[in-house]
């Protein structure tokens, strides 16, 4: 026997006949002297079959291991060589890299760290691209000179530099990355939360740009169709072959659409292949951080981007963005520490911040009547006698809200539209054109309607209901006095609207606090509205003073806020001594709680004052368990307390913002009810005797407006039809229809006239829903509709739009009257 490692050379002979018969296919025996047969492991034996096809096998494999040898070689040879043309490539970027930062301390002044930590790069100085930014900006934009932060801003956009910029609302936040995109290659792409503010950019764009900026917008509105065309648009231009064809340089998005559409992204990264994604803006970048007072969740998607486009450089932007905040919305966003934009370093995300405050804005607090009509009928007067030519916002707390008081503004005159989520995007967007041209006067709106909304000359914005924070306050009250002039914040304030908020925010972390801080804003009769802005920023945003304004003046009043106003005129009754009336109102609480029982604000204000049927309901829940405990005033605490309604419903607010009271809630399966108990601080009042309550101890103080004399009714502008008996919009018997917001269980009876008690306990029977922005109330909607004069719809000089407001009147429901050129989710039923 023997391996086939040592054959002879006879034997190798006749194995190499073997191989030639087998290749040849031969069944020919081939002769053989000593017939060697190989068997499969290589040795051969004679006497046998041939096994020539392993040995074949063999020599398969020893042949491509030669070929494999052969490949690695060569590609070691090119890696050999690619290294080395990495290294000169790292070389050159490395040079390039020097130039620039050459440029950048060279172009620009070079500042001291106020720190002595060395010099950094001056981004508000002017670089070599500065005269060009001005042409363009004139020219395009027809702004004569940059305001705040805006130069250093755009000089750092295009010094493609990762960027925070936070400035007040109407500070021009737009411009520093719309103007830079004129100059960039390729397209920028801004993600905006909400379509209201992509709509009007876009407008706004048009109306400026024309055809020296090419802006599109995808959202949940564009068709299909469109959103192919724009992509491919987008992917498809070549400077060099589409000279004829316009590039886009501005792409307007929402959150949605980074996080949920895998083809737009996967556009995108084809864009930045190319070279050809100028940068990513993200607008109301607050909304990024769970810290923040809008956290929206899609926003906190857009981590993805930095991970996705490493070297397409990010502008976030924000009007109020606190330290805790911003530094969540870096980490959620991958982005550097920052570096003050005055004297920045060469890797830090660049900083710029503006002073909050607008002088140009005129806050003003008003009391707000119980009665819903008579809310309306304040708002209406105060628009027809101030501002009957000028465009406003009515913000309003539900959507419900803003379809009751749009009707009620028409009715009055008042050319009036609506705009919730509810409205299609279609419907939304038309509404927005027929504002800004001004064929409607008035938006009524959720806050669905305003981040960012560019309309310069809205000359007042007013709130129905508080906001549920001081943040969004200011947000929203922003939209008024875009374009420096004078504008009015009105917000119409009563203290029952406390409870529709707590409700709205019961799951919110810090909501309970920040509804509180509103409260104490509303209430304040003595403190300049600019300075009561600036202390809640910088206590609660940790925000400096001079955040809020000029250093020089930042600690002064504002001399034109109704606080401002009203000093030295008499109008305040300033710390009353309230005391005896808030150990009462304590004592009452105390003696329900002890018999199981549950009060609203609005319930306990009148208990305290002897009204309201003089008992409460208690014991264990459901209606029929409930028993009435008759409430002894005299017994309880001595007698009633001593302030009207309203100041009583003030001074148990003020209670409640100082921690004598708190909130407690009752989650049913549809709503969240709101009830008062005491406070941290209640037993130290509480615990006194009347007699030490009214005459020593600590004091609980108040400010209440000495009342003034009504003025003389304003007549209607509204009319009846003929023959038929006008009624009010909305209007109830005296109270207001949240004044009980219990559920049926533990509602309070009221004792009055079968006409009065019939209304009461209608009202008695709303929740408060913790969604406010539930289905509206058809009946009530149509019964005001009714109401409207149809001649005077007739008489109107646009006879199309008379036809469209009999129409579409009410949202969301069939058509009467066929209109189809005209929306069908917006109210505008104005003569």
């Amino acid at each position: 026997m023997f391996t086939s490692d040592h054959v002879g050379s006879d034997d190798l002979e006749e194995i190499l006949a073997f191989s030639r018969h087998d290749v040849a296919g031969s069944s020919t025996p081939v002769a053989s002297s000593s017939r060697v047969q190989l068997q499969p492991n290589g040795s051969s034996k004679a006497n046998g079959n041939p096994g020539g096809s392993a040995y074949v096998a063999r020599q398969e494999l020893d042949a491509r291991l030669d070929s494999l040898d052969a490949e690695i070689a060569s590609v070691d040879e090119e890696a050999l060589k690619l290294k080395e043309l990495r290294a000169r490539l790292v070389a050159q970027k490395q040079d390039v890299q020097r130039q620039l930062e050459n440029m950048r301390t060279g172009r620009s002044a070079a500042v001291d760290n106020s720190k002595g930590k060395g010099k950094g790069i001056d981004y508000s100085d002017e670089w070599e691209w500065t005269p060009d930014l001005v042409a363009r900006m004139k020219a395009v934009f027809g702004i004569q000179s940059f305001r705040l932060c805006q130069q250093g801003q755009c000089n750092a956009n295009m010094d493609r530099r990762d960027i925070v910029c936070v400035m007040p609302t109407g500070g021009g936040k737009s411009l520093t990355y719309q103007l830079p995109a004129l100059f960039s290659t390729g397209c920028t792409v801004v993600i905006s939360p909400l379509i209201a503010l992509i709509t009007d950019q876009i407008l706004h764009l048009r109306e400026a740009g024309g055809t020296c900026l090419e802006a599109v917008m995808l959202t949940g509105a564009t068709g299909k169709d469109a959103t192919r065309n724009i992509m491919a648009r987008m992917t498809a231009y070549d400077p060099q072959k589409s000279k004829d064809e316009k590039e886009i340089k501005l792409c307007y998005v929402t959150p949605e659409k980074i996080a949920k559409s895998k083809t737009f992204k996967a556009m995108l990264e084809k864009l930045a292949a190319k070279g050809r994604l100028a940068r990513i803006v993200i607008d109301e970048a607050h909304c990024v951080s769970q810290l923040g007072h809008d956290f929206r969740p899609d926003y906190k998607n857009l981590s993805i981007l930095r991970q996705l486009f490493p070297r397409v450089p990010i502008l976030a932007l924000s009007a109020t963005c606190p330290p805790k905040v911003l530094n969540d919305v870096l980490k959620i966003l991958r982005l550097q520490p920052v570096t003050d934009g005055a004297a920045a370093n060469k890797t830090g995300t660049v900083y710029f911040s503006s002073p909050l405050y607008r002088p140009n804005l005129h806050y003003c607090v008003m009391p707000k009547p119980s009665g819903a009509a008579a809310a309306i009928q304040a708002m209406a007067d105060y628009i027809l006698e101030a501002h009957a030519d000028d465009s406003g916002i009515v913000y309003c707390l539900s959507k419900k809200d803003t379809e009751t008081v749009a009707a009620g503004l028409s009715e009055r005159g008042i050319r009036s539209g609506v705009y919730h989520a509810d409205i299609g995007d279609e419907e939304k967007e038309r509404l927005h054109v027929r504002w800004r041209k001004g064929q409607v006067k008035v938006v009524c709106a959720t806050i669905a309607f305003g981040l960012g909304i560019d309309k310069g000359d809205v000359r007042f914005v007013l709130h129905h209901t508080i906001s549920k924070s001081l943040e969004g306050y200011y947000q929203e009250s922003g939209r008024a006095g875009r374009d420096g002039k004078d504008a009015d914040c009105v917000l119409f304030y009563r203290g029952q609207d406390a409870t529709r908020l707590s409700a709205l925010v019961a799951n919110e972390p810090e909501g309970q606090d920040k509804v509180h801080a509103m409260l104490k804003f509303a209430q304040d009769l003595r403190g300049c509205r600019k300075l009561l802005f600036a202390e809640y920023f910088s206590a609660a945003s940790e925000l400096a003073l001079s955040a809020w304004g000029a250093s020089t003046d930042a600690g002064a009043t504002c001399g034109h806020c109704d606080n401002c106003k009203r000093k030295g005129k008499g109008t305040v009754d300033v710390d009353r001594d309230v005391t005896l009336d808030a150990w009462k109102i304590l004592h009452v609480l105390s003696h329900i709680e002890k018999h199981k029982g549950r009060v609203t604000i609005s319930i306990l204000t009148d208990l305290v004052r002897g009204a309201g049927g003089g008992g409460f309901a208690a014991g264990k829940k459901g209606k029929k368990a409930q028993d009435k405990i008759e409430l002894d005033l005299d017994a309880v605490c001595g007698g009633k307390v001593s302030l009207s309604k309203d100041d009583t419903e003030i001074l148990i607010i003020h209670l409640l913002t100082t921690g004598h009271l708190t909130e407690s809630y009752s989650q049913t399966a549809y709503t969240i009810n709101v009830y008062l108990t005491a406070g941290p601080e209640a037993y130290r009042l509480s615990r006194r005797s009347k007699a030490d309550a009214e005459s020593s101890g600590q004091r609980v103080l108040c400010d209440f407006q000495q009342p003034q004399k009504k003025p003389r009714k304003r007549a209607s502008t509204s009319r009846p039809k003929a023959g038929s008996k006008r009624k009010r919009t909305g209007q109830s018997s005296g109270e207001d229809e949240d004044d009980a917001v219990d559920d049926d269980d533990d509602r309070h009876p009221h004792s009055s006239s079968s006409k009065q008690a019939g209304s009461s306990n209608k009202r008695a029977q709303q929740h408060i829903s913790a969604n406010l922005e539930d289905d509206d109330d058809d009946d009530v909607f149509t019964s005001t509709l009714r109401r409207i004069d149809p001649t005077v719809l007739q008489s109107s000089s646009d006879a199309e739009d008379a036809e469209w407001v009999v129409a579409n009147a009410r949202p969301r429901k069939k058509s009467r009257t066929s209109a189809a050129t005209f929306d069908h989710d917006v109210i505008d039923i104005s003569p």
